[in-house]
């Protein structure tokens, strides 16, 4: 899947940008795949991502922040903003 540039393959699981691959976590690959694909996710398909994790609930809202902080890393083209009530948008700045 690509978007703004940003291509995210799930298998291997590799994000590219400009070209280069950068390594982040399966989860984080997943949480970013979905934003790729439709340009926004809601809450409840990304917590659905964590399903058969035994992980707390705030688990998307930490992997979100980590790609916030590694989007802004990259020169921070595209960001992660919220939509109130609903989920998370991936857009270009």
């Amino acid at each position: 899947m690509e978007r703004f540039g940003l291509i995210v393959q799930r298998d291997p699981a590799a994000v590219y940008w400009r070209g280069v691959r950068y390594h982040r976590p399966r989860g984080e690959v997943e949480t970013l795949y979905h934003l790729v694909k439709r340009g926004r996710a809601s809450h409840i398909a990304l917590a659905m991502l964590t399903v058969s994790e035994a992980a707390e609930t705030n688990v998307t809202k930490v992997r979100i922040c980590r790609l916030r902080s590694w989007l802004r890393s990259l020169g921070g083209e595209v960001t992660i903003s919220n939509e109130r009530g609903w989920g998370y948008v991936l857009e270009r700045s």
